[in-house]
């Protein structure tokens, strides 16, 4: 067990067992029933010898740390370093905080080996465990002995097989997909997620399933050489370009196309400080459009609260629907789901590589379900 002072208000410990309910029930056992569970995770590797599973409670102390008496008052410069500082950790915590707890009733999992499957697929703990809650009551539907089932407080055994079909049943449920591609298409998304490779295949498989034609345009102004990439791919596939400063200019080269072409456009990528700088502009032009289908472009390696901290930077844009770039350099596909449900936007496109235009598919819900449950061993028993 590990101590974590992230602030002197809310204590902090990691607890390592075998499984997710042991590290649990320790926890709850050691700090109580008001502790609040934070996150959970497969335990890092230098840590491994302690347990496979890290879960992280928090709870406040009883009393608080009281203030010596004869402390000097601290200085301009010393307080504006303080607030600083409480303000990282108030933001440490408040992203632990938002991460959705199991209820207490799904703390107990009725099928432990179906929960620790979907936490070795990333997915949060609060999320899997509303999922094994769920996929135990469609079983618990099956069966004609419900009556029996709820007062032996256990679920029959059930063929791997079902538990898997109701597991993807129910992670489907979940999931909202909207690939097809608007007249006026617009990436937007962080550097280098790949907004302008990925738009130079839609455009290609726009061009080849529908043999319309197709317009580009550049709104990245920003990135030395960004917009002589994008005329370099348009000369290659034979399809007008055109660079556009500004939302009035960019207003102008739409209105100015043919309205029997596809428009694809692609928007610079922005650091934090420059979106609020240099990204306004374009951000409220395309928020307002509703003609122009604006799609958040995130890295599927990503962490999950690394995701939604890109998301939250482009809310701005007001994106409709999420396209994930480089599945092709993970295994886990936890956070995407994990982003979407926060999100609550639909999938439109994975990609899953750099060729031009086969590495692009259309997001479709079994391609999630499939990767998430791949965990689930082939024998499940529940829990007595």
């Amino acid at each position: 067990m590990a101590t974590s002072p992230n602030t002197q208000q809310l204590q902090i410990k990691s607890y390592f067992a075998s499984s997710v309910q042991d590290a649990i029930e320790h926890a709850r056992g050691e700090m109580g029933a008001d502790a609040l569970l934070l996150n959970s995770r497969p335990a890092p590797p230098e840590a491994r010898y302690l347990g496979e599973y890290e879960v992280v409670f928090g709870k406040y102390p009883e009393r608080p740390v009281p203030v010596p008496a004869s402390a000097p008052a601290p200085g301009p410069m010393a307080q504006l370093a303080d607030v600083e500082d409480l303000r990282q950790r108030m933001d440490e915590i408040r992203n632990l905080l938002m991460r959705p707890a199991p209820s207490r009733q799904t703390l107990h999992a009725r099928h432990p080996d179906l929960l620790q499957a979907l936490l070795s697929a990333d997915i949060e703990i609060g999320v899997a465990a509303d999922i094994e809650d769920a996929v135990a009551q469609r079983l618990n539907q099956r069966s004609s002995t419900v009556t029996d089932i709820s007062r032996k407080h256990r679920l029959p055994e059930w063929d791997p097989e079902i538990v898997r079909a109701e597991t993807i049943s129910e992670i489907e449920s979940r999931i909202d997909i909207a690939p097809p591609v608007g007249r006026i298409t617009a990436l937007v998304g962080p550097p280098g997620a790949g907004k302008t490779t990925t738009l130079i295949k839609m455009a290609v498989s726009q061009t080849l399933s529908t043999g319309r034609s197709v317009q580009l345009i550049s709104a990245d102004s920003h990135r030395i050489g960004a917009a002589e990439q994008f005329r370099t791919y348009a000369t290659i596939l034979g399809v007008p370009f055109q660079t556009v400063e500004g939302p009035a200019a960019l207003a102008q080269a739409i209105d100015a196309s043919s309205s029997a072409s596809h428009i694809f456009i692609d928007t610079p990528g922005l650091s934090p400080a420059l979106i609020d700088e240099l990204g306004m502009d374009v951000a409220g032009f395309l928020a307002r459009r509703q003609d122009i289908d604006t799609h958040l472009v995130l890295t599927a390696s990503m962490k999950q609260i690394d995701l939604e901290k890109a998301a939250e930077r482009y809310a701005v844009y007001n994106p409709s629907r999420l396209l994930f770039t480089r599945l092709d350099e993970t295994e886990s596909l936890g956070p995407l789901f994990g982003v979407a449900l926060r999100l609550s936007k639909p999938l439109s496109f994975l990609c899953h590589g750099q060729l031009i235009p086969e590495d692009i598919e259309a997001a479709s819900k079994s391609r999630i379900s499939e990767a998430l449950v791949r965990h689930l061993p082939r024998s499940l028993k529940p829990a007595a």
